[in-house]
Order: structure tokens, then C-alpha cells, then sequence
């Protein structure tokens, strides 16, 4: 099953990684919110994670506020886009990583700060990843889950259905009560929790391990 997983997950994001950035043109209003709220969150006397980073978009605009970054992807053609983008930077506080987030192999309680942005719907089980995500947080660090509930409404579950036409399957579909009992239920707890409105709605959600 695990590998099974992995391999399909590769597969997938490997063959759209030359096509993601242009994908995100579409959603770049949203990115540049969530980028703001994220920030608002950052500090350079912090560490912090970025799970499923894609093309390392996120990590880029928040690593001039850390005093560290890391961002990984299961994609090994995302992690070496994002890589490319870095050599035309000037930051030296980023490295990325091919990781699996159901299985992070960085120390464990060595992030202040986790982001996972628009994954935990796509994932398969996502209670590994976040008790992943839980064991490289620090005592009382913060996690960062922007998240689409595909659930929420029938309108958003068609739309989610004609998603999952296109390759882009939600294994999840959170309501939007259902995904913050399902985050309390994993040893987190609500710090913000915001709803942005959207065909399918968006919470910005963002928790504090316990």
C-alpha cells in the first residue's frame, strides 16, 4: 500500500511539474492571500517546514521573514524546479528536499513552524502526516494547514468530482466543522481558522501542537 502510494503520487506530480506554475497563474489572487496570512505568522528567529512545497512558490516569499527554511515535495521534478528557482535568488537560508510527509525524516521537534498548503485533502491518510508533522514540530509550534473542503456542500462535491476528472482527486472531503474536528482530534489545537470563500471553500487554518 505504502509504496503503491508513493509511486503514484510520484507519477502524478512528477509528469505536472512543468505545468504546475502555470496552473497556480490561475489561482494567484488566492496564493497572494495566503502568502499574506502566512507571513503574518513568520519571524526570523524561526524555523519552518513547508510540506508538499511544489515548485517551492511558498517558501520563496516567506524566507526573507525566517531565519530558516526548509521545503520538501514527494516530486523529485518539483523539488529540482524549486532548486532552480533558488539559484536565481539570493537567499541562503533555503534548501529543498525530496521528502515524504507521511514519513519526515528531519529531527524530530526541530521546526517552530510547519506549512502544508492545499494538501491534506489530496492525501490518502492524512493522520500520518500529521502525526509526521507533529513529531519535527517543537513543544507548542505551529502549524499551518490552508485546506479545501471539498465537502462542505452538494455544489462543492460536483465541482470536486469534475476535478478528480482531470487527475486532481480529493481523498478527502471535509465539511468545514468535520476538518477542524478532524485537526483537534490529532493532538492540535485552533488558533485561527478562517473561511475564504470559493467555489469550494478554503480554510486557512492554522494550530498549535499540544
Amino acid at each position: 500500500m505504502n509504496k503503491n502510494r508513493q509511486d503514484k503520487e510520484k507519477k502524478f506530480w512528477n509528469k505536472f511539474a512543468n505545468k504546475y506554475d502555470n496552473f497556480l497563474n490561475n489561482l494567484k489572487d488566492t496564493y497572494d492571500l495566503l502568502i499574506k496570512k502566512i507571513n503574518q505568522y513568520m519571524d526570523p528567529s524561526k524555523n519552518v517546514l513547508e510540506i508538499a512545497t511544489g515548485t517551492g512558490i511558498i517558501s520563496l516569499e516567506i524566507a526573507r521573514n525566517a531565519k530558516r527554511v526548509c521545503g520538501c515535495d514527494i516530486s523529485e521534478e518539483m523539488v529540482k524546479t524549486a532548486r532552480s528557482k533558488l539559484k536565481n535568488t539570493q537567499y541562503t537560508n533555503i534548501e529543498f528536499d525530496v521528502q515524504d510527509a507521511y514519513h519526515l525524516t528531519y529531527e524530530q521537534e526541530s521546526f517552530d513552524i510547519v506549512i502544508a498548503s492545499n494538501v491534506l485533502h489530496v492525501l490518502i491518510q492524512p493522520e500520518k502526516a500529521l502525526q509526521s508533522i507533529h513529531n519535527v514540530l517543537k513543544p507548542k509550534g505551529i502549524f499551518i494547514a490552508p485546506t479545501y473542503c471539498h465537502g462542505n456542500s452538494a455544489f462543492s462535491r460536483i465541482i470536486s468530482f469534475i476535478m478528480s476528472l482531470a487527475g486532481f482527486k480529493a481523498y478527502q472531503k471535509w465539511s468545514i466543522e468535520s476538518f477542524r474536528d478532524f485537526l483537534e482530534s490529532k493532538k492540535y489545537r485552533i488558533i485561527e481558522f478562517e473561511v475564504i470563500k470559493d467555489k469550494i471553500p478554503l480554510v486557512f487554518a492554522v494550530v498549535e501542537k499540544v
